[in-house]
């Protein structure tokens, strides 16, 4: 199942005291966000994927842990890039071009794995590393981004920021207005992420003890 960003939250997992095998259900809420930013000699531009756009079915996902790394069952993320938007038009429309978005209309991300941070206080903010490769125009590269996450009752937010050089996708920065313009081959890729997690009935008693 390929929904986008679903898988950060999973590195708070009952704040740490993640079980063997673990099932879980996970709605993604409204006002989650995922953002490209971008810079050029002359301005600065934001694409922005909001969360109404990132909704779809509810995702069930089987959690393991071994040691200090936790693994999904569904680990295949897909993200449809023409559903971003942003105030720049020219940006955006250069980005969809550059990324030849109707030969390749979404960004695939399959997670490896999420590794927690030792030491860190788990009761209600946690911190981790998600190992990931992502795909773009049929070109995957290895990454692996550092995550922030806060728990309020059942709700669940996530944060994190990655930046990237679109070189190592083999793309080249866009030029325009006869070399007036050129855009920074750095972008940095925040992401916001509120959810609502549902556990199964006999894992749920386990986690109200915890919680």
């Amino acid at each position: 199942m390929k929904k986008a960003v679903s898988f950060i939250l999973l590195i708070i997992l009952f704040s740490g005291n993640l079980f063997s095998q673990t099932i879980v259900k996970i709605d993604l809420m409204k006002n989650s966000w995922l953002a490209i930013n971008g810079t050029s000699n002359i301005f600065a531009f934001k694409l922005y994927h909001g969360g109404e756009k990132l909704l779809g079915k509810r995702i069930i996902t089987t959690v393991t842990q071994n040691h200090n790394k936790l693994y999904l069952s569904e680990n295949q993320l897909s993200i449809d890039v023409k559903n971003f938007t942003s105030d720049n038009r020219m940006a955006l429309r250069d980005f969809l071009k550059l990324i030849k978005s109707d030969a390749f209309p979404t960004l695939d991300v399959q997670l490896n794995y999420i590794e927690t941070v030792p030491g860190v206080e788990k009761e209600i903010y946690s911190k981790g590393k998600a190992f990931l490769s992502i795909t773009i125009t049929g070109v995957t590269k290895p990454y692996n981004i550092l995550v922030s996450s806060s728990r309020h009752g059942e709700y669940i937010s996530v944060d994190g920021s990655k930046k990237i050089n679109i070189r190592d996708f083999g793309l080249e920065p866009p030029v325009e207005m006869f070399g007036l313009i050129k855009v920074s081959e750095w972008i940095t890729i925040n992401f916001h992420m509120v959810c609502k997690l549902t556990f199964s009935k006999e894992t749920q008693s386990i986690v109200t003890q915890l919680m």
